[in-house]
């Protein structure tokens, strides 16, 4: 891709933009609930947009560009539909619960629900291996901005975390969120130019699904089965609903549990319509492009073709639409676990004493030490891209164990701390029996639904069954009637 003047003209002005948007919102910070939850006053409407920004990545555009070129219309079905869903339970499960419980940090209330030591190793577990998960995604981000610019890989790293860091240390959530919303109006930006002009190429939607070869226009296809589609939608009930962090912080940021419904249900629909502007491109890309060798690069090609004869710096709005991508998924997560860390962590543990005034700055800091180890971790991945794939299967293996006490503790009233702790700890080895174990008998890699789904079928179950086996003390009751009277 050949970028011009301008285009680099625009990617600048967004780079500014986007920090001139952390600087503006540090008016808004004025103690750490306004730094970590915006000071429970962010409107409804913008936390859904930053909800729905916060869930995709450069590998929506990318990653997803395989399945979407080669199977067709089922991408959507994999992706867009299990998040709606899960938004939609979550709208009358969750997302009015966060609200009520009135945290500056998701972990926070799990002290309360069962007692420190597991508030603690989920504090700990959660964030000793997050900033992994956040290299790889600035790694991929650059990759593709890499390959599509030119830049060199190690300066697009440096640059997109950099700007990310600067916009967060001053404005804290409140950043995010503005930010979120600019990078949603430059994604539709984007898609508002090039979808029409490529459903115009290709004659239509009808059209497009009567050229593309046959099976192209199915909901499912043979890559994804239905015991995958299973597993993964259990997957995405718990992540999206606050088993990733910093989308739990979507929802306690905002006042009112009726307004987090709405933006509950305002972010499924987005999940529901907006893919649709990602994947038009790339079902049409063999019509107007031809036959591509690495349908990885479906899009990018696709946005060239048309978006470089139209006008000077579109591509460079491209580009800058692939950088806000990935950018809200990383200040997103890099806020929460900035929040974890001061919050539950250095207040809880290290200085209980602190002032307000001492932790804003803790947090501050610790918002610049996460950030350089997102970076750091993204540069060391370009020579240890392997080592770190498995980083990223370990990270999701403790996803599922750390979310199911977190959210079903909100639901359950009749677990205790043991089965929180069982949950998560045998959760976590049953991953890794199943996962290098099944590997070791047979010589071939472990299917992601069998490890993932027998890990979260053990602790469901140990959670559950907890509650008929373990019996709360007396102190452990009256906390939790608290906490269930505060849910109601």
């Amino acid at each position: 891709m050949l970028l011009q003047n301008a285009d680099y003209l625009v990617i600048a002005i967004y780079a500014v933009l986007v920090a001139y948007l952390g600087f503006y919102a540090r008016k808004k910070v004025k103690n750490l609930e306004d730094y970590f939850a915006g000071g429970r006053k962010v409107p409804w409407w913008m936390a859904a947009i930053s909800h729905h920004m916060s869930g995709y990545s450069a590998f929506a555009f990318v990653g997803h560009a395989t399945i979407a070129y080669m199977s067709g219309f089922s991408i959507w079905t994999f992706f867009a539909v299990p998040i709606f869903i899960a938004m939609i339970i979550g709208a009358q499960v969750w997302a009015p619960k966060w609200v009520k419980l009135k945290v500056i940090t998701p972990v926070e209330y799990l002290e309360e629900r069962f007692n420190l030591a597991t508030r603690q190793v989920f504090a700990w577990s959660g964030i000793g291996i997050k900033f992994i998960d956040e290299g790889v995604k600035l790694y991929s981000l650059s990759v593709i901005v890499h390959v599509v610019t030119g830049f060199s890989l190690e300066a697009v790293i440096i640059g997109c975390g950099l700007v990310t860091i600067v916009y967060l240390l001053f404005g804290g959530l409140w950043a995010t969120m503005l930010t979120d919303f600019a990078q949603f109006i430059v994604q539709f930006s984007v898609s508002l130019i090039l979808v029409p002009l490529v459903l115009h190429a290709v004659g239509g939607w009808t059209a497009l699904w009567e050229s593309l070869p046959e099976g192209h226009g199915s909901m499912f296809s043979d890559t994804i089965s239905p015991w995958f589609l299973l597993v993964y939608l259990f997957v995405i009930i718990l992540s999206y609903n606050g088993g990733t962090w910093g989308l739990a912080q979507r929802f306690y940021s905002i006042g009112k549990p009726s307004d987090a419904r709405k933006a509950a249900y305002l972010s499924a629909a987005l999940y529901l319509i907006y893919p649709m502007a990602i994947y038009i491109p790339i079902w049409s890309a063999r019509l107007v492009v031809g036959e591509i060798a690495n349908p990885e690069h479906a899009y990018v090609l696709v946005a060239e073709k048309f978006l470089s004869s139209i006008s000077p710096g579109l591509l460079g709005l491209f580009v800058s639409a692939i950088f806000a991508a990935t950018m809200s998924m990383i200040d997103t997560d890099l806020n929460s676990l900035a929040a974890v860390f001061t919050k539950d962590i250095y207040h809880r543990v290290i200085k209980p004493d602190s002032t307000d005034k001492l932790l804003l700055r803790v947090g501050m800091i610790s918002t610049i030490v996460l950030g350089l180890l997102t970076i750091f971790a993204a540069l060391i991945t370009i020579e240890l891209e392997g080592a770190f794939k498995a980083m990223i299967e370990w990270y999701a293996a403790i996803l599922g164990p750390i979310s199911i006490p977190l959210l079903m503790g909100m639901i359950y009233k009749k677990a205790t701390w043991r089965g929180a702790l069982a949950s998560w700890a045998l959760g976590f080895i049953t991953f890794i029996a199943v996962k290098y174990g099944y590997s070791a008998l047979t010589g071939t890699e472990t299917p992601f639904a069998l490890y993932t789904g027998l890990e979260l079928l053990v602790s469901f179950s140990v959670f559950f069954l907890d509650g008929f086996i373990s019996k709360q003390t007396h102190e452990e009751k009256q906390r939790v009637d608290a906490i269930f009277t505060r849910l109601k």
